[in-house]
């Protein structure tokens, strides 16, 4: 087949291809080179990037100093939330609760407390499923009585084991409700 000018041509080693010729098409093979080009051997650090390091830990340490007001802010907020949907339980009361959940969930192991966020992500999964319906009040009320006493208790692990099996407790009501298709 003759090369015309638009063609690339065939002797430059990096364009050489393989390639499958069918009756009407051609599949092309080209070899795989990025792992070549994004591989990067990284040195040991240097002095500067390690003192950064070390500020940002103690910087953190200070700061864990306040995490547990701020976990008491989270579970007022939390709290209030609650109130509201008993009181008037609408679309968005529901919002407002898992809005307030989705927080606690993403912030609860930053500030000390992995289990009250894994307990706020189940009541945020349960929300979730219900498309928009209120959550049965019990459940709710058993979530945020279950978050508060975590951080009352000051369980800062998943190992601790009443708040394991509290943790466990949460999801068997969850599944609960969920098989009995409760919603209100």
């Amino acid at each position: 087949m003759p090369q015309t000018p638009l063609d690339p041509p065939l002797d430059v080693e990096w364009r050489k291809v393989d390639a499958e010729v069918f009756s009407d098409h051609t599949v092309l093979h080209p070899p795989n080179r990025l792992k070549d080009r994004a591989t990067q051997l990284v040195g040991p650090r240097d002095r500067g990037e390690a003192e950064a390091i070390h500020r940002a830990e103690r910087a953190l340490g200070m700061l864990s100093q306040e995490f547990g007001s701020w976990m008491d802010t989270e579970i007022e907020r939390l709290e209030t939330a609650r109130k509201a949907l008993s009181e008037q339980p609408s679309l968005e009361a529901v919002d407002g609760l898992y809005r307030v959940a989705h927080d606690l969930r993403g912030q609860a192991a930053t500030l000390g407390y992995p289990l009250a966020g894994e307990i706020a992500e189940g009541l945020c999964v349960f929300i979730e499923r219900l498309e928009g319906a209120p959550p049965p009040q019990p459940l709710v009320d058993r979530h945020v009585e279950s978050i508060r006493a975590i951080v009352r208790q000051e369980v800062h692990g998943r190992d601790d084991p009443l708040g394991a099996m509290l943790t466990r407790r949460l999801a068997q009501l969850r599944d609960q409700y969920a098989a009995a298709g409760q919603t209100a």
